[in-house]
């Protein structure tokens, strides 16, 4: 079920480094070009003024104006590069300059960009040069014919060929202080310094509130995970450790350089409180919460996020402000506190109202439990049933009985808790409860239900940040894999839930909406709910795939001495077993990995995914 590691490895360098983020003090300079021009660099002209209708480059000039340009600037690298004449048609080479240009209203000129460009989202229509920097394609850049480049210092070994197509501009930012001077630099070059001063300051402001607003917070300790085989973080002098000191965070590797590779041990030491992970980091939640990181404050409390995406705190540019924002509210969400009393309509059509921030919350259902534990609301769960097992900390906290209906409501009043929440299954004793705290059913019945409740947990425990990056988390998994099924034969699959008597899912369940999104055809979506089949009725409709519950009473082995072996499913030996019911069965955050196996299964060729076939002995029966 993992990528390629190798190759997620290197496209997530090769994105940290896009990001410019890498500390360095020894850029690669060119020698200073002796300028051309008189006097523009240390006393630029007034602006040129333009007549009605007349197109930026088309301007005309009173009699004691001089024109702009040409202008001569120092770049970066301390280079004094000339522009003759107003840019138009620019190329970057660098996502985080694209950022910038976006930032400085000028983004309609950029005519190239690198295939690490995500932001803003209008990227996606601008032609693609490439690799970042000097992995670039020069045929593509001077085919685009742009009377200005620009770069940061991972080009450096292509400056003399890009300045053979057009000026070459070298914008590097290191540090939180180089991405206004950045800003400052654009400006000057595009003539557009008042709109430069206004985004600086505006970006500034920004970086201000979000730090004013978490300066008395303590400082949480951060395990920020780069990568996870070998184990990498990010050191100190990093942009990134920059970020979590503004966060209200404090890099548990501060003490280290660069980016370096750690051990389990040093992690589990040091004790973070807080663990961030991004979607390429070959690291996910649950991995946490299984290994040995559970023994880490950041698991034991649910305190484990996965940024959304991660160009937001390594890019230099103003965009920044947006990852320092998002982790600010996840370290410290009680500085940007959800209002009380809130009240809600949960699953039920019921209004509820929270007076304040819950605190000791009693969860009757093991999929709220996880919810609650992903979205960084574990540490306020002081009672859960005893079929919950995820994460396994769990198991620490106070067992108020079985699920639902079947808890025991003397535990659940001894625990003071000032929310409860449950399922549909916690009916019967609805009222009781009430009588206890204030009590939210959430109840999904389908993927697109599991983002509505994991939101709804998010805005009611003042954990909505921790809700959004969930949910992205989620609905990324999830296109991913539907978009790699898509245009795929649908196979026809039998899930078997239980074997005797012989139990299947039809419409309505999770197990129907993951085997569609899989990419499959379940042989009973036209029965509802949990349907008793007979085996009649299976080889009558000959599925190709069958998918066994870790418990239905059965192996895959034993399905070659049934009448089944008469099915298409078990002749070609494709008959698998989920390795966990809860990922199929449970509606949370965990679910995308069930559907993440059933792809797996319907689709091996797609995934990378080798199979054991089944292989049925030439003397079984299928007598059944």
């Amino acid at each position: 079920m993992k990528k390629t590691a190798v190759l997620l490895m290197f496209l997530m360098l090769g994105a940290v480094i896009a990001a410019g983020c890498i500390s360095s003090n020894g850029s690669t300079t060119t020698p200073t070009v002796p300028s051309t021009t008189s006097s523009e660099t240390s006393s630029p002209s007034p602006s040129p003024t333009t007549t009605s209708g007349s197109s930026p480059s088309e301007t005309t000039t009173t009699a004691t104006e001089k024109p702009y340009y040409p202008i001569t600037i120092t770049d970066f690298a301390d280079r004094e590069v000339t522009i003759e004449k107003e840019p138009m048609k620019v190329v970057t080479l660098a996502p985080s300059i694209t950022e910038d240009l976006y930032y400085l209203g000028l983004f309609d000129r950029v005519v190239g960009v690198t295939d690490y460009d995500d932001f803003p989202p209008e990227v996606a229509n601008v032609t693609r040069i490439g690799g970042y920097g000097q992995y670039a394609n020069l045929e593509i850049i001077a085919s685009l014919k742009p009377d200005l480049i620009l770069v940061d210092s991972f080009s450096m070994p292509i400056l003399s060929d890009l300045e053979k197509i057009a000026p070459v501009v070298v914008v590097d930012p290191h540090s939180l202080d180089d991405i206004p001077k950045a800003l400052e630099l654009l400006g000057k070059v595009f003539n557009k310094e008042d709109v430069a001063a206004s985004a600086m300051a505006e970006f500034q402001a920004g970086i201000d509130a979000i730090s004013s607003a978490v300066k008395d917070e303590p400082k949480l300790k951060i395990f920020y995970v780069v990568w996870n085989n070998p184990l990498m973080t990010a050191g100190g002098g990093t942009f990134i450790s920059d970020i979590m000191n503004l966060a209200g965070g404090e890099n548990i590797f501060a003490d280290a350089e660069g980016w370096p590779t750690v051990s389990i041990e040093q992690v589990i030491e040091r004790d973070p409180d807080v663990i961030i992970l991004t979607p390429h980091c070959g690291m996910t939640v649950q991995d946490v919460y299984k290994g040995e990181l559970a023994n880490t404050k950041a698991a034991k409390e649910g305190k484990v996020f996965v940024i959304e995406n991660e160009n937001d705190l390594i890019h230099p540019s103003p965009r920044v402000v947006r990852g320092l924002e998002t982790l600010a509210k996840l370290l410290h969400p009680k500085a940007f506190e959800t209002a009380y009393p809130l009240t809600v309509t949960d699953f039920a059509g019921r209004q509820v109202t929270i007076e304040s921030e819950p605190m000791r919350i009693v969860s009757l259902a093991p999929s709220i439990t996880e919810s609650l534990f992903y979205i960084g609301a574990g540490d306020k769960v002081v009672g859960v049933t005893d079929y919950d097992d995820f994460p396994p900390v769990v198991r620490n906290i106070t067992s108020v009985g079985g699920y639902g209906q079947y808890a025991n409501l003397e535990i659940i009043a001894s625990l003071n808790p000032d929310l409860i929440l449950v399922d549909s299954f916690s009916m019967p004793i609805l009222s009781d409860l009430e009588k206890i705290a204030p009590v939210v059913i959430v109840d999904p019945k389908n993927i697109s239900d599991i983002y509505i409740e994991i939101e709804m947990l998010g805005e009611i425990t003042n954990r909505e940040e921790g809700a959004r990056a969930v949910v992205a988390d989620m609905k990324a998994k999830v296109s991913y894999i539907t978009s790699m099924v898509n245009g795929q034969e649908k196979p026809k699959v039998l899930f078997i839930t239980w074997w005797n008597p012989l139990y299947v899912p039809g419409s309505g369940t999770f197990q129907d909406d993951l085997i569609k999104l899989a990419g499959g055809e379940n042989i009973f979506s036209d029965m509802s709910g949990w349907a008793q089949v007979s085996l009649e009725q299976v080889l009558e409709r000959n599925p190709e795939i069958i998918i066994l519950s870790a418990h239905a009473g059965i192996t895959a082995e034993d399905l070659c001495n049934t009448e089944l072996a008469n099915t298409d499913a078990v002749k070609n030996g494709r008959v698998y077993t989920i390795s966990d019911d809860n990922l199929v069965s449970r509606p949370g955050p965990r679910i995308v990995y069930g559907l993440e196996e059933i792809a797996e299964f319907l689709h091996p060729e797609l995934f990378n995914y080798q199979p054991q076939p089944l292989v049925c002995n030439a003397a079984s029966s299928a007598s059944g």
